[in-house]
């Protein structure tokens, strides 16, 4: 069944981009804690899909360094969280292309302790231009852009292409007012400009439980903004697994991530000691998802950095954690089978043998209610049916779910998930039978059926 509940689950729990921007002076930044390549809950490309996300990315850091001020050497002890939500929207126009945008609001806690670095006891009435406890918020920079994807053999390729846009708050050359003893601030809402970005996911199902999929995404800084800022490239990738174990609608998955980063510039500048001078970030995690209905789904995961490069004085992270949830309205009209030789097999649950239509090719659609890609099976059939009506029968059968005899006799023995097609020649002699995503099987139908 991993087939089913896990479709799309997994761009799903890595569609959250929690990049802290660059930290004040002596504090640190956390650019790429989790990732990624943008990817929706949609399963399938169908036209007329409408897929709504909202995910929250949590990332906890902390960091101490001495600096020298005008009052002697001051040890900063700061604590940073990140919480950061994004929007997001797909909507697909063919079955290769769709749409997407995504806007993000950030909020960053800073909380900053002045003490002396010999005694480590808290130095009072103790104040700094470059470092203060404050709560900042604001929306991120938006992105928009294009989502293709297409299933060659066993495999799924999915690409994006896109650019970020300049909406959130920039500041002024921090380096500039801070020589100048002026209170200045390093954290940014945004870049100031468009940065585009490119991404590719390959996915695989291996026996039709577990899906494993690796994936590339980079964002390419190629000016300076208005007051002379140019944050650094972002280049991303990482491997996963995930499965269903036989559940109705529940989806686990494992992840390890690796995201590294160029060093922002000012003013064509890099300043080592200060700031983003690049860092590269190994994560490893799991991913949890429900689907209790195919048009909603709810999805949370967490991930442990197990390396970190980090030049300068950044903040490092250990955990960074998400959460979310997905609807998908499809505003496109259905398929109907009226008219065609369709019917049903069976009671919800049993196990009837299969007896195919004499003369017509005839195929056994093995669905169940919670599978989501067993409805796309569904408008898909449908439609191949409705343009072969002399040619093709179709049976349905309600499986319901691992524990029904249906299910025992069917689709355990050798390993099945759904979605699950059993075809049968117009002599009645089994062609094939393969759980495959809703695009692969109805490929396949065609080749037959020329």
């Amino acid at each position: 069944m991993g087939a089913c509940s896990y479709r799309g689950c997994l761009s799903l729990v890595t569609a959250t981009l929690v990049a802290c921007p660059t930290a004040r002076a002596g504090q640190a930044t956390c650019s790429n804690p989790a990732l990624p390549i943008g990817g929706l809950a949609s399963s399938e490309l169908m036209p007329g899909r409408l897929t709504l996300d909202l995910t929250t990315g949590f990332v906890p850091s902390r960091g101490k360094e001495v600096l020298a001020t005008p009052q002697g050497s001051v040890l900063y002890d700061t604590r940073f969280l990140r919480v950061e939500s994004q929007l997001s929207a797909e909507y697909v126009l063919r079955p290769w292309l769709a749409i997407a945008g995504s806007l993000p609001y950030r909020v960053d806690d800073i909380n900053v302790r002045y003490l002396d670095p010999d005694t480590g006891l808290v130095i009072p009435q103790a104040t700094s231009i470059h470092v203060r406890t404050e709560t900042l918020h604001g929306f991120g920079d938006a992105s928009l852009g294009i989502h293709l994807e297409r299933d060659l053999d066993a495999f799924r390729l999915r690409a994006r292409f896109g650019s970020s846009l300049p909406l959130g708050r920039i500041e002024s050359d921090p380096y500039l007012l801070g020589s100048l003893g002026q209170e200045h601030e390093h954290v940014q809402f945004g870049t100031g400009t468009f940065i585009p970005h490119a991404g590719i996911e390959v996915q695989h199902t291996i026996g039709s439980q577990v899906m494993v999929a690796g994936w590339g995404l980079m964002h390419l800084s190629l000016y300076d903004n208005a007051r002379r800022y140019r944050a650094g490239d972002r280049f991303s990738g990482g491997l996963s697994a995930s499965s269903g174990f036989g559940r109705r609608s529940w989806t686990f998955g494992l992840a390890i991530e690796g995201h590294g980063e160029t060093a922002e510039k000012w003013q064509g500048t890099t300043y080592r000691m200060e700031g983003n001078a690049g860092r590269f970030d190994v994560l490893a995690g799991g991913s949890v998802s429900w689907r209790p209905l195919h048009q909603l789904a709810m999805f949370a995961d967490i991930k442990y950095a197990i390396h970190s490069w980090i030049a300068g004085t950044q903040l490092g992270y250990d955990v960074v954690a998400n959460i979310g949830i997905s609807v998908t309205f499809d505003r496109a009209r259905r398929s109907s089978w009226r008219g065609l030789d369709h019917d049903v097999v069976g009671s919800a649950g049993s196990a009837p043998d299969l007896v195919p239509v004499p003369g017509q090719i005839t195929v056994f659609d093995l669905w169940a209610a919670w599978c989501a890609p067993c409805r796309e099976l569904d408008d898909r059939l449908a439609a191949l049916a409705r343009a072969h009506p002399e040619k093709l029968a179709v049976r349905k059968l309600d499986v319901i779910d691992p524990e029904s005899a249906a299910w025992r006799r069917l689709l355990a023995p050798n390993h099945f998930g759904l979605p699950h097609l059993k075809v049968f020649g117009a002599d009645g002699r089994l062609i094939f039978e393969r759980t495959a995503p809703p695009a692969a099987l109805v490929r396949a139908l065609e080749e037959l059926l020329r």
